[in-house]
């Protein structure tokens, strides 16, 4: 199944620790929402991201192909049977302007913005880097870290 990721799992690195079998198939946008830092991890001990909703902003990230069974465990790692997080299907933009249905977490209650640590901020701008992502997005990652 397509997976939209946004956040830490941008890195392939960091989501093959929970997927093993992910492989990357496209970047892609989210129209009319945006990343925001509106849930307070204590993992982490930051505020981590979700996709909010914002007319005429763009949520960038990148699509990976990840089997049912890996999701359901993705579904922990993201605490869904908690109720932090839930998982829903989206209608994305591709990199070449298709159309794509992928999956993807939002956080259940958003508050903040919390700020997020520059660890978890590294982990999204890796993976920003690593696909390519618009330099004007690394920018962005990159002024949280200052």
């Amino acid at each position: 199944m397509l997976y939209f990721a946004y956040a830490s799992f941008l890195s392939s690195d960091v989501l093959r620790e929970h997927c093993p079998s992910a492989s990357f198939v496209t970047k892609a946008y989210l129209p009319n929402f945006r990343v925001e830092f509106t849930y307070m991890s204590k993992t982490r001990n930051c505020g981590v991201a979700s996709v909010e909703p914002a007319p005429g902003k763009i949520a960038r990230g990148v699509v990976y192909d990840v089997p049912e069974d890996e999701m359901e465990h993705l579904d922990v790692v993201e605490a869904v049977p908690q109720g932090h997080y839930h998982r829903e299907t989206y209608l994305l933009v591709d990199e070449g302007g298709k159309l794509i249905r992928a999956d993807t977490y939002r956080a259940t209650e958003p508050k903040g913005p919390f700020k997020p640590n520059r660890e978890y901020v590294g982990l999204m701008l890796k993976g920003a880097k690593e696909h390519g992502m618009d330099p004007e997005y690394i920018e962005h990652l990159q002024g949280l870290l200052d």
